[in-house]
């Protein structure tokens, strides 16, 4: 990502040992317009940020340019940045609104079919404790048969697989009931262990 450039002098937050110190002193020093500060907060939180969207979009390209777009904004939007919060929740909500929105974009474009039928082959992305189970010809078939899924069972089991949420904590975040996190989950698995049954 091309940050901002940094004000003139400004010298950023690091420790004796040359080290960047803990995510509330990153966010002060972000907050006060240090862009190394918010630099290490975007590398520390990148990879986590693009499995999700990846994990809901399936697109690998317009993955990259939301987390890209995300932390622009979280730039952009850093000083309402309440303190005592973590980063992450806060600039996965940005993330997200963004892919909702990009979701939107392409269903006007095109028929959901042709946008489910869309194929892809991820080659490089770390996406998570699947491509440790299944060899390259299984996880392209996972991906695709996630990128399947309507788009509210696909957000709840990207969230639960991928992020390691909790049903209470996918509750809030997606302002659903907890049951409805449940059923959704369930049938989310039902689908793909369908779609997947020639390689589990």
């Amino acid at each position: 990502m091309k940050l901002l450039p940094r004000e003139e002098n400004q010298e950023p937050i690091v420790n004796n040992a040359g080290k960047w110190p803990n995510e509330r002193k990153l966010l002060e020093a972000a907050q006060n317009g240090d862009q190394k500060a918010y630099g290490e907060l975007i590398r520390q939180n990148q990879k986590k940020l693009f499995r999700m969207v990846y994990g809901i979009l399936g697109n690998f390209d317009s993955a990259e340019d939301i987390v890209q777009e995300t932390f622009i904004k979280g730039w952009e939007a850093l000083r309402s940045f309440q303190p005592g919060y973590t980063f992450y929740p806060w600039i996965s909500t940005i993330a997200r609104n963004l892919t909702y929105n990009w979701i939107h974009r392409e269903e006007k474009k095109e028929s959901l079919e042709k946008l489910q039928d869309k194929g892809y082959e991820p080659e490089t992305a770390d996406l998570g404790p699947f491509e440790q189970l299944l060899e390259k010809e299984g996880s392209k078939k996972l991906y695709k048969a996630i990128q399947s899924l309507p788009i509210e069972f696909r957000t709840v089991f990207v969230l639960r697989q991928f992020e390691e949420m909790s049903y209470v904590e996918i509750a809030n975040y997606l302002k659903i009931p907890p049951g409805t996190v449940d059923s959704r989950l369930h049938r989310a698995r039902q689908i793909l262990m369908e779609a997947l049954k020639d390689i589990l």
